[in-house]
């Protein structure tokens, strides 16, 4: 029995480390912090990310001094600080477990710190939140958008021209009628095409799967 249990661990270890579980965008994300976005702001960040893990159907007030500099960091970060939590909750870790995993990564030393130490005050309620969401996928039944286009003013001689377009996927409640936001992003022109090609793709692959 002993054998067996020893041949079996190292499998499970694998299966649960950070390198396996995490995109390089989650990693490159969790590096800003300490680093390219000060320690200050990691604090910052780091709380706010926390709020929006918790309370996904809540209106938070903005932080504007987290996106004042490097925005486009500070919203990688946000986005793997969000996504390491969810996977250390699913996974089980303890905040010894997390820490671990985070220095193995080589991240900022203060950013460790300050990851594990809110992973561990608010330890419970992250467990209590992932039990809520369950292992469903988002239902996505309404699309909404519009363009952002940076445009010279009288103020300003500068603008890139280049248009953004805001994505907002959601659905309706079928008691309320009120509509959720699942997901809201940015893209431009050529992303936007390569989403749509994409999207094009599944559809063709499901068409010619059901006729077989």
């Amino acid at each position: 029995m002993a054998a067996t249990t020893t041949a079996i661990s190292p499998v499970v270890e694998a299966d649960t480390d950070a390198c396996n579980l995490i995109s390089a965008t989650v990693v490159a994300g969790l590096r800003n912090l300490g680093t390219i976005l000060p320690p200050s702001i990691t604090k910052l960040l780091i709380a706010n990310s926390l709020k929006l893990t918790l309370h996904p159907d809540a209106t938070i007030a903005p932080v504007p001094e987290i996106y004042a500099n490097n925005a486009a960091s500070a919203k990688q970060s946000e986005y793997a600080v969000v996504t390491l939590y969810a996977v250390a909750t699913k996974h089980a870790w303890d905040a010894l477990t997390l820490r671990q995993q985070l220095e193995a990564l080589a991240l900022h030393s203060s950013a460790v710190d300050e990851l594990t130490r809110v992973y561990e005050d608010n330890r419970k309620d992250l467990v209590l939140r992932q039990l809520q969401v369950g292992h469903n996928f988002p239902h996505i039944t309404d699309v909404q958008w519009r363009i952002a286009c940076d445009v010279k003013s009288s103020t300003s001689d500068s603008s890139t021209g280049v248009a953004q377009f805001c994505i907002n996927l959601g659905r309706f409640k079928q008691s309320s009628g009120e509509r959720i936001t699942i997901v809201e992003f940015v893209c431009n022109a050529e992303e936007l095409q390569s989403l749509i090609n994409r999207l094009k793709e599944i559809e063709r692959h499901c068409n010619q799967t059901a006729i077989r």
